[in-house]
C-alpha cells in the first residue's frame, strides 16, 4: 500500500505542493466567518489520508471521509476520524456539519454537482464549502494534462491522474453553487508568479532526473495565491439556503 506519509512517495509531493497554500486559505477562512463558534464539526469530503485535516486539525472536530479504506486508514492521529464513503452519497444526516472542505476531489469525480449538492444538504444554514480545483482552459490541458501527464520527457505525474474533460470552467463552478444554495462566495486563482517559473522548471528537471523527491519537488515549486484562474483555484462559500434537504 502506498504511503501518503512517505517522504520519498508520489502523495507526500501533494501534501507539500498544495497545503502551503491551502491550509492558511482554509484557516483564514474559518477564523473569519466561524472564529466566535465554540464547537465546529467539519467533514473533510474525498480526504485521501488527511493531509487537510491533520494541518487544520485545532480548527474544529474533524470527520474525514473516502471512498478508499486504504487511503482512511492512514489518518493520522489527532486529525479526527475517518468513514468510508462515497461523495456522491454521503452517511450524515441533513445539516450535520457546520463546513465542508472539498479540496482536490470535484475533478475526479463523475458528478461534481452532486457531490456539491451533498455537501449543500449536510451543512448548516450559515455554514461553509471550502474548495480547491484545476479549471477546464486550454492553460490546464496544456499544463496538467499533456506537459504533467503524457509526453514522456516532461511527465511526472501517473498517466491517468486527471481527466481534463471532467475540469470545470469557473462559470460552471460558480453555478453550481449558487444552484445549490452558497452564496458569499470568495474564489482566487492558485498558481506560480511570473518571477517562480524557471524555479518550478528546475524543481521539475530534477525530479524527473531522480536527484530530488516528489516531496521537495513540491517544496520548491512553491505556488501561491495569483489572480490567474485559469489553470486552478480556491475558494470559499456559505450556505444561505437549503436546496437538497433527504427526508
Amino acid at each position: 500500500m502506498d504511503s501518503w506519509w512517505d517522504e520519498s512517495g508520489f502523495w507526500q509531493g501533494l501534501h507539500t505542493l498544495f497545503d502551503p497554500v491551502r491550509i492558511p486559505f482554509f484557516r483564514a477562512a474559518f477564523d473569519a466567518r466561524l472564529g466566535d463558534e465554540k464547537s465546529v464539526r467539519i467533514l473533510d469530503l474525498g480526504s485521501g489520508a488527511g493531509f487537510v485535516a491533520a494541518g487544520l486539525a485545532d480548527v474544529g472536530e474533524w470527520i474525514a471521509l473516502d471512498v478508499s479504506f486504504q487511503f482512511v486508514s492512514q489518518l493520522p492521529d489527532g486529525a479526527g476520524r475517518g468513514v468510508v464513503g462515497d461523495a456522491a452519497r454521503v452517511p450524515f444526516n441533513n445539516d450535520s456539519f457546520d463546513a465542508v472542505v472539498c479540496s482536490e476531489v470535484l475533478e475526479h469525480v463523475g458528478d461534481p454537482e452532486t457531490v456539491v449538492a451533498e455537501a449543500a444538504r449536510i451543512t448548516r444554514i450559515g455554514g461553509l464549502l471550502l474548495f480547491s480545483t484545476p479549471i477546464r482552459s486550454r492553460w490546464s490541458r496544456l499544463l496538467l494534462v499533456e506537459v504533467a501527464q503524457k509526453w514522456r520527457l516532461t511527465r511526472v505525474l501517473p498517466e491517468n491522474l486527471h481527466d481534463w474533460h471532467r475540469f470545470l470552467t469557473r462559470s460552471e463552478l460558480e453555478r453550481i453553487l449558487t444552484t445549490h444554495g452558497y452564496g458569499d462566495t470568495e474564489i482566487r486563482g492558485v498558481g506560480l508568479r511570473p518571477s517562480q517559473w524557471w524555479q518550478a522548471v528546475r524543481a521539475l528537471i530534477s525530479l524527473k532526473t531522480l536527484r530530488i523527491s516528489h516531496a521537495e519537488a513540491g517544496r520548491r515549486i512553491g505556488l501561491g495565491l495569483t489572480s490567474n484562474m485559469r489553470i486552478a483555484v480556491i475558494g470559499t462559500a456559505q450556505k444561505l439556503k437549503e436546496t437538497n434537504l433527504r427526508p
